[in-house]
């Protein structure tokens, strides 16, 4: 139940990404899960950051150099994006396989099923099914 005097809130704006190479992971972004970059950031020494955009308007990524954060997020699922359902996500599974990117297999969630694949420095990400629990499991 919504408390009426919380203004609503719309989505989430963007998700900000800590990476060890930032030209590494947007490729990566960009191969995998197929995002674009709409917007780079360089400083002398070279790329420090890049914003990227999926067609379907998921959400925006930003990735920032930081080796640091990133290395510290290994093992860690920082994103978790919903895919339309079982069908999907099996066709995300055949996707990552014909790629040869390692990913954990379909496995049940609390709110679904969900594949876990890690990006170049190891930080998951999630792609989910959106089922929400019968009474009898909530």
């Amino acid at each position: 139940m919504h408390d009426r005097s919380t203004p609503l809130l719309q989505g989430i704006h963007h998700v900000r990404v800590p990476v060890s190479d930032v030209a590494t992971s947007r490729d990566w972004y960009r191969e995998v899960l197929g995002f674009e970059a709409v917007l780079d950031f360089e400083e002398e020494g070279g790329l420090i950051g890049t914003v990227l955009s999926h067609h379907s308007a998921v959400t925006t990524i930003g990735l920032h150099l930081d080796p640091e954060r990133a290395a510290a997020l290994h093992g860690f699922c920082l994103i978790a994006l919903q895919v339309e359902g079982q069908p999907a996500l099996y066709d995300w599974v055949e996707h990552l396989d014909r790629l040869g990117i390692g990913h954990l297999g379909v496995r049940d969630g609390h709110l679904g099923l969900l594949v876990e694949v890690p990006d170049p420095d190891g930080v998951l990400l999630q792609l989910h099914t959106g089922e929400h629990p019968s009474g009898d499991e909530a």
